[in-house]
């Protein structure tokens, strides 16, 4: 024979009769013998249906507080992974550089060193504008020398006192001819016309000369005309 060792717990509810006659009648439709029986029944059932609760409530919690961490991780390794990314940007490009150098033919790299060897001397500076004041090259370390080297090289020179003047032959040509047809006696009217023909040094180079001068407006030939010693 087995001795049964679990305890029973005596449970003491007092209700009235009146509920413990609906309670019975309940239990009996349940099929239940007992209304105790259906007591019991629905005390257990509650207590599960409590665990389970929260048990769904324990996941739902810990699947919220893992997505917070995996956010929080990913914040944290964003900033890195973008370094990453732009590494390796960089050194797809430099490579793709290194492969074109490789690939490019000696003699456009030869033609390359040509073209940086290949500075622009003073003269070649000068046709392109046509004229140089002292004024734009104060910061040279001998302003005279380089006068004196233009003028070496064919340019024409025009020196006065505190300044130097640099034309080149065929800009001073082309000044003069322009200059001694113009008619109109208002001189900056003429260094507005000049500027317009001849960029913004051909009115600066009139308004010099003026000043200096050289240029004036001969009242018998209703023109303008270059002192003798020009």
């Amino acid at each position: 024979m087995e001795i049964n060792s679990k305890k029973n717990v005596v449970i003491k509810i007092e209700i009235p009769e009146e509920d413990y006659k609906i309670l019975s009648k309940i239990a009996k439709a349940k099929g239940y013998s007992l209304p105790n029986d259906y007591i019991r029944e629905l005390i257990i059932s509650s207590v599960e249906k409590g665990n389970a609760e929260q048990a769904q409530i324990n996941k739902e919690l810990i699947e919220t507080i893992s997505k917070r961490i995996e956010r929080l991780m990913q914040d944290l390794l964003n900033p890195f992974t973008q370094k990453i990314d732009d590494l390796s940007s960089r050194i797809a490009d430099l490579v793709e550089s290194i492969e074109e150098t490789k690939v490019e033919k000696p003699q456009q790299l030869q033609q390359k060193e040509e073209a940086k060897s290949k500075k622009k001397t003073a003269i070649d500076i000068l046709k392109e504008q046509g004229v140089i004041f002292s004024d734009e090259v104060q910061w040279l370390r001998n302003p005279d020398a380089y006068f004196k080297k233009l003028e070496s090289s064919g340019a024409i020179v025009l020196y006065f006192d505190d300044e130097r003047i640099a034309l080149d032959k065929d800009y001073w040509d082309r000044f003069k001819s322009k200059l001694m047809t113009i008619a109109i006696r208002d001189a900056k009217e003429v260094e507005d016309l000049l500027a317009s023909d001849f960029g913004e040094n051909g009115g600066k180079l009139f308004n010099k000369l003026v000043k200096k001068g050289m240029v004036f407006y001969d009242e018998d030939m209703k023109s303008w005309s270059l002192s003798s010693s020009s």
